[in-house]
């Protein structure tokens, strides 16, 4: 979480916003942590990114997918 998916999510809240958002990017990361189902992440962030919230909840999921799939099978050590 912390090496590769919290830099990703601070990079694309940056993006979205136009400047840093720690506060957000906390949020959401424990949104995931705690197992939340997209679409709970996704209504969360809605009123922050409006239009891009759901592009961006399907991107945070296939990183978190490829990440714990690329895990399993030792990759990116």
């Amino acid at each position: 979480m912390e090496r590769k998916i919290r830099p990703w999510i601070n990079k694309k809240i940056i993006e979205y916003i136009g400047e840093p958002e720690p506060t957000l990017v906390d949020f959401i990361c424990s949104k995931v942590l705690a197992g939340s189902a997209p679409q709970g992440v996704l209504d969360d962030v809605q009123m922050v990114l409006d239009e891009e919230a759901e592009i961006f909840v399907v991107k945070m999921w296939r990183l978190l997918i490829y990440e714990t799939e690329a895990k399993k099978l030792g990759l990116g050590k």
